[in-house]
């Protein structure tokens, strides 16, 4: 399985220097793949986990290398559950339909037999080619179609592929990963970091973006390139502090006025100096009872001066003699009350 993964590796690689004549492999990768050598079948290898069963594709062609190369209705082909990007941008989709429309379909995408649905097929790499080609009104994709994958693998290809363009934002990294600890793919942040090579610390910021407002989140979505690990979880902080409209408006300066991180960091920072400055009033009660031990009400004072009477007398006689000592310490007519 690990030469498998290597091969497989290798002619994906090969399609994304002919897509953007790149042929440089990030050290992230190399130490991404050193984990699918070490954990051939998943992290969840030794846990009781099967291997979807192999599926033969019918009226395929092999490319030169020797690779199943295949042309799948879209209607048969379905999105990666485990897919590493989560956004899209419209209008990336409406250019990429345009060139499609112009010079065709230039680089395969990669998927799967889907194991639920004989016949269909797992899309792995390519989700925008895939709306670009319906936007376009084409109605087959051409794909490289590879079996004995898991559910990581499914994941850990399209993330790989995804970083290898520097084309995977934070959000789209967050929701990707959450799902993968929700639905027990991986068991804890530590399995997130041998399946990406990311550091624990990045990834612990990275999922911190899902604890924003959803009201942040939408605006975040519109443009997720835009908001780096660094930037969001500075907003994530500035959260704690201004709170929802403050950094929702903070997120969209971001957004339209390109703030940098440290200029967003500069600004938390400042939001936290003046939290501190504002020093909380210290309040003391005192409960008032009966001669018998009754709680009748309290008097509560502040620092400032503030003073408040809660009390509750039942007897009349005693209510009115309160008040009226209450309008005679306060100098109260009776006609202003």
């Amino acid at each position: 399985m690990a030469t498998k993964m290597k091969n497989l590796r290798a002619g994906m690689l090969a399609g994304m220097a002919a897509e953007k004549n790149r042929a440089d492999t990030l050290d992230r990768f190399a130490r991404a793949e050193a984990a699918i050598a070490k954990h051939p079948h998943g992290l969840l290898q030794g846990k009781g986990a099967e291997m979807p069963p192999t599926f033969s594709a019918e009226n395929e062609d092999r490319s030169a290398d020797g690779r199943v190369l295949k042309r799948i209705p879209l209607a048969q082909l379905h999105d990666n559950p485990l897919n590493a990007r989560r956004i899209y941008d419209p209008a990336v989709v409406q250019e990429r339909a345009a060139s499609i429309a112009t010079h065709g379909q230039k680089t395969p995408g990669l998927a799967a037999p889907d194991p639920s649905r004989p016949g269909h097929y797992i899309l792995i790499d390519g989700h925008y080619r895939k709306r670009a080609l319906a936007a376009a009104g084409k109605l087959e994709m051409e794909c490289f179609v590879e079996s004995d994958l898991s559910d990581l693998d499914f994941y850990r290809l399209s993330f790989l592929l995804n970083e290898q363009r520097s084309d995977q934002s934070a959000l789209d990294n967050a929701i990707a990963w959450r799902q993968l600890l929700d639905e027990g793919k991986v068991a804890k942040e530590e399995d997130i970091c041998e399946l990406t090579g990311m550091s624990a610390g990045t990834v612990n910021k990275t999922l911190a973006l899902l604890k924003l407002p959803e009201s942040v989140l939408m605006v975040m979505r519109e443009r997720p390139s835009a908001i780096g690990i660094a930037t969001g979880y500075e907003l994530t902080l500035y959260y704690k502090l201004a709170g929802e409209e403050r950094t929702r408006e903070l997120a969209m300066r971001v957004m339209n006025d390109g703030l940098s991180s440290r200029e967003v960091e500069a600004i938390r920072k400042q939001a936290q100096e003046g939290k501190a400055r504002k020093v909380k009033e210290i309040s003391r009660q005192y409960k008032i009872r009966t001669s018998g031990g009754e709680l009748l009400g309290t008097i509560k004072e502040w620092d400032s001066g503030r003073v408040v009477l809660d009390v509750q007398l039942t007897d009349r006689d005693a209510r009115e003699a309160l008040l009226e000592a209450l309008k005679a310490r306060f100098g109260l007519d009776k006609s202003l009350l």
